[in-house]
């Protein structure tokens, strides 16, 4: 019984399967009855598809996930970007740049200082002479509440100091006054002994 000729289309995915099974072209030639000249261009595109596939898991493999709006701006920050340049560059509302300059300060351990930078930046020039006061002399940071502590006791102690200074004064002026008077041609005598005093006896 003589076997039943393929069609185009089943002579087609016979070579393409046989191709796919890594046979020569003279094993194809004999399974499917088809000469090297039917094979080449099915072959030939075979190749290319395969070509495309390849590229595609390679480039889908290398395709990285673009990270978050948050972990663009974190690695701006950390590229030493400010927070309007963040804004611009994300295009982002500029209490969004804020928020996720202080998640960054956060993640990096520094947003204690950022707070104490806005609450006293006006003070900086002085924290920063004391600082290099304490560096100069050797003075650690677990010795600065002893320092602080001891300038508190010297102002309480320049303020009594001032109090008693006044106090003394007033004190003075008194003394000063009792002595004045106490010499004074209008100050009282005392009475002689032995005489009656008559101003005490009119009637």
């Amino acid at each position: 019984m003589s076997e039943i000729p393929l069609n185009k289309f089943e002579k087609l995915e016979l070579i393409l399967r046989l191709l796919k099974e890594g046979k020569t072209y003279r094993e194809i030639c004999h399974i499917a009855h088809v000469s090297p000249r039917d094979i080449k261009p099915i072959a030939k595109e075979y190749d290319r598809k395969k070509r495309l596939e390849t590229n595609k898991r390679k480039e889908k493999k290398n395709q990285t996930k673009k990270p978050s709006i948050s972990s663009q701006a974190f690695i701006l920050f950390k590229e030493g970007k400010q927070i309007d340049e963040v804004k611009v560059l994300l295009d982002i509302p500029f209490k969004f740049a804020v928020r996720y300059w202080r998640q960054y300060l956060k993640s990096i351990g520094m947003f204690e200082a950022f707070e104490f930078y806005q609450e006293n930046s006006y003070d900086m020039p002085t924290f920063l002479r004391i600082n290099n006061f304490l560096k100069f002399n050797n003075v650690y940071g677990t010795d600065i509440v002893n320092v602080l502590r001891t300038a508190k006791d010297i102002l309480n102690l320049n303020k009594t100091y001032s109090n008693l200074k006044i106090e003394i004064n007033n004190l003075e002026q008194k003394r000063m006054k009792l002595l004045y008077y106490s010499h004074s041609s209008y100050s009282l005598q005392p009475l002689p002994l032995n005489k009656p005093n008559y101003n005490y006896y009119r009637y």
